[in-house]
């Protein structure tokens, strides 16, 4: 069975190959019968072993979707703070972590989620699950600033019922963002490899 992360990130790995070295790093709890993370601690320092395991000595690039970006915020923090902070944070149509927008993003993204399952057997029920349970472990975090350079890709196309990710605080100068063609899903998908170029372009310029 393929991991769920190397479904999502599949296409966007591939529209970088030959540019960039990518790893994707699975997040527990999408597997059936698999247990998710009891706290975000635990959660966080996973990440930074399998980050530190496939990055050796390099600075990383950490980019995540949706409320991945939010697991690749906080792995952020966490290697800023043991001194071995990363060069860089890719936020893919990140919703921000206040309740309001949490709650209208998981109600637009489980609508489409059901879509999905209806039309293929490659999207299951029991990842609406375990998204939920992420949503409970970042309900009270409050993410800090980070030093690292910061690229937030919007996704130019609503979904059903949703409003676009609100504007994002631009605390350096060399955090952008960007708007790129597609919804909360297709940015990885059959637009993939334009969600590729603004990465691959914005890290040329840095």
């Amino acid at each position: 069975m393929r991991s769920p992360a190397l479904i999502e990130y599949g296409q966007l790995g591939a529209a970088l190959r030959g540019s960039r070295p990518v790893a994707a790093v699975r997040h527990p709890g999408f597997e059936p019968g698999e247990a998710l993370p009891g706290a975000l601690d635990a959660l966080v320092t996973a990440h930074v072993a399998a980050v530190r395991a496939v990055a050796g000595q390099e600075r990383p690039v950490l980019l995540g979707r949706s409320a991945g970006g939010w697991v690749a915020h906080a792995v952020a923090e966490r290697l800023a703070a043991d001194g071995s902070a990363p060069a860089a944070l890719v936020l893919v149509d990140t919703y921000p972590h206040d309740a309001d927008g949490a709650g209208q993003s998981l109600s637009a993204m489980t609508s489409d989620m059901l879509r999905r399952v209806a039309r293929s057997s490659s999207a299951v029920p029991h990842r609406l699950t375990a998204m939920a349970g992420y949503f409970e472990l970042f309900a009270d975090r409050k993410p800090a600033r980070l030093a690292a350079p910061t690229l937030y890709l919007r996704a130019r196309d609503p979904l059903p019922g949703a409003e676009p990710t609100p504007p994002r605080s631009l605390t350096h100068t060399e955090d952008i963002e960007v708007t790129v063609p597609g919804d909360h899903f297709t940015v990885l998908e059959e637009h993939a490899r334009t969600t590729a170029r603004a990465v691959h372009d914005w890290l040329a310029d840095l």
